[in-house]
């Protein structure tokens, strides 16, 4: 890990999960990066997930935060979109 990097895992569900192949990924960003910023770069490596990112709902350590929120060190990131069921 750089210096000025930290460490965090991220989930995917759903439809997340289908757009990236994967159910969980480790992810290394800037110190001071937020969410929003994580899932540009998520983005960039898969581009089907950019077409989730206003919808989706992300959450730290279980709990539902603003895409401006900062990451912190070996945090958790669920990305979130909507579902439905009956």
């Amino acid at each position: 890990m750089a210096e000025n990097n930290i460490t965090c895992k991220v989930l995917f569900f759903a439809s997340a999960a289908e757009a990236t192949g994967q159910r969980e990924q480790t992810v290394e960003v800037a110190l001071g990066a937020t969410v929003a910023e994580l899932f540009a770069i998520l983005s960039s490596e898969s581009p089907a997930l950019q077409q989730l990112q206003k919808i989706c709902a992300f959450a730290i350590e279980e709990k539902l935060v603003h895409a401006d929120t900062e990451i912190t060190e070996s945090c958790t990131i669920a990305v979130l979109p909507p579902v439905s069921g009956g």
